[in-house]
């Protein structure tokens, strides 16, 4: 048997009698690993109960019992080492739970009502989940569509894009959780997140309950009815507010101004109104023609008008006036004093009114 000298060998001729080379082939092979391992995914062995369904090549996954994170990746495994899939985007079909904030409000209507249900299955539950979540006072929300709605995009898209309906949707929440803008984001699975930003910030309530709380307690006691409140609380505004009639209406459009600094316009009534029956926790929403935005009020199984800008009218001697034209009145009876394009609304968005 022929032995090999061992000085002649590759490894005593370029790792031992060489160690600068063993080195710099070693930190090579680290570098090598670390550059490479930036690309390996490490699986974490959660467990979820789930169903994976394959649609015109698209995978959907419908996951129970996870919460959904923008940086959550789904593994489908075929087995506990090997997975076949990562599904990055994915359908939560249950536990979405939207948090309520104190203005919310517990009241379905006949156009839109509350849901706890965030998987939409049609226009209808689409509605009724952007409702929801503008009334919740959340500022974003993400909800999903189901698999087999085909239009869920189109029907989102067709609904935030129509001002007519989302400033309907707005009459129906209480004003603290109103909107100034949404902006929304959506991806072709059907993961759709809302981004609201409020038209009250928290600064100007915190000033508006400040206020209210004073007027309550300087004006109102347990004894009164809710139509004794109301009437109150309308010939207050009246009093100490006067209808703003400058080209700068937009500065004059919220509650705090007539409230607060004594001038307003017609959804500065109304909104100041509203804070005040939903405090009273009287029913109540605001109606709107293509001019106008006035209350509506529950009392007694009727629904009734009530108009404060229009019960405090603008004279030419600048006198204060307060009236009771408009004062917790009937449909027909709106109808019988102003017929103008002012009081005419579109009853199939106030639905309460289609028969009256």
């Amino acid at each position: 048997m022929q032995l090999k000298n061992p000085e002649n060998s590759l490894f005593t001729k370029y790792f031992v009698k060489k160690p600068i080379f063993f080195v710099g082939i070693l930190v090579l092979g680290v570098m090598s690993f670390l550059l490479s391992s930036r690309y390996i995914k490490i699986p974490i062995y959660d467990t979820y109960d789930g169903n994976v369904n394959i649609v015109e090549g698209k995978t959907y996954v419908e996951i129970s019992g996870l919460s959904p994170k923008e940086d959550t990746t789904i593994y489908i495994y075929k087995n506990r080492d090997e997975y076949l899939k990562e599904i990055s985007d994915y359908t939560v079909k249950d536990n979405i739970i939207i948090e309520r904030n104190a203005y919310f409000k517990d009241n379905d209507y006949l156009y839109v009502q509350n849901t706890n249900n965030f998987i939409s299955k049609n226009y209808n539950d689409t509605l009724n989940i952007i409702y929801s979540i503008i009334n919740s006072g959340v500022s974003s929300f993400t909800f999903y569509c189901d698999i087999n709605y085909n239009s869920c995009i189109q029907d989102v898209e067709s609904i935030l894009d129509n001002e007519y309906i989302l400033s309907t949707i707005n009459n129906y929440v209480h004003p603290y959780n109103s909107f100034d803008v949404i902006n929304t984001r959506y991806d072709k699975y059907g993961k759709i997140t809302l981004s609201i930003t409020k038209a009250y910030n928290k600064e100007q309530i915190k000033l508006i309950e400040n206020k209210v709380n004073e007027i309550i307690n300087n004006n109102i006691n347990s004894s009164m009815n809710d139509i004794e409140k109301i009437k109150v609380i309308h010939d207050y505004i009246i009093n100490n507010a006067n209808y703003d009639t400058s080209l700068e209406k937009l500065k004059y459009s919220k509650a705090d101004d007539v409230l607060l600094y004594k001038r307003g316009i017609c959804s500065s009534y109304t909104d100041a109104m509203s804070i005040f029956l939903n405090r009273f926790n009287i029913n109540n929403y605001k109606i709107a023609s293509e001019e106008h935005i006035w209350n509506l009020v529950y009392l007694n199984n009727n629904w009734l008008h009530l108009d404060l800008t229009w019960d405090d009218p603008v004279n030419e001697n600048g006198k204060d006036i307060l009236d009771y034209n408009y004062y917790l009145i009937t449909t027909k009876k709106l109808k019988e004093i102003d017929n103008s394009k002012s009081h005419r609304f579109n009853k199939d968005f106030y639905l309460e009114l289609k028969e009256s």
